[in-house]
């Protein structure tokens, strides 16, 4: 079956290894991640129908752009754990078609700043989203214009909830 929130709101969170159709809105410069990629996630295939709009993306420790009708960088396929810096020269619409995040996936994080996905379709809260015995190991998280920090009351901050096909900087100690 395939399945799609273009327009339709649709919320239900089906299964892994389930075709999937979204959009993500970028609007100059967005922090974004992927929660389906096709089996083909090499960056000019994910990234095709917003050439005209000259893209950077920016990855931890990898980066590419499309100049001159051409793909350069480092940055050479999407990874659905990486969060990614997306540099666009107009408002576009980026579609994508694939197939969904493994909700088993585990996220292997060094200390200090962590480039990540929240590689699911929907939202939920931090605390419910990091296992308990993980959230200990974290100082705080940045997304696109919010964060949280972790105290001895709890998370604290704007960022209250982690959505999919938005990036993340988890900060780990």
């Amino acid at each position: 079956p395939l399945c799609s929130d273009l327009g339709n709101g649709w919320s239900e969170n089906p299964g892994s290894g389930q075709e999937y159709i979204y959009s993500i809105e970028l609007d100059g410069l967005d922090l974004i991640s992927f929660y389906a990629l096709p089996n083909d996630n090499e960056i000019q295939n994910i990234f095709n129908e917003v050439t005209m709009y000259s893209p950077g993306i920016l990855g931890e420790g990898f980066s590419a752009s499309y100049m001159n009708d051409m793909w350069l960088g480092t940055l050479n396929a999407i990874d659905r754990e990486d969060g990614y810096w997306v540099k666009v020269s107009d408002e576009a619409v980026l579609n994508v078609e694939g197939l969904l995040t493994d909700p088993e996936t585990i996220f292997s994080l060094s200390s200090g700043s962590n480039l990540v996905s929240y590689p699911f379709v929907g939202h939920a809260p931090i605390e419910e989203t990091i296992p308990a015995d993980a959230q200990s190991s974290f100082m705080g998280i940045l997304g696109e214009g919010e964060s949280a920090m972790l105290t001895q009351d709890g998370w604290v901050g704007g960022l209250q909830e982690l959505s999919g096909s938005k990036g993340y900087w988890f900060v780990t100690n």
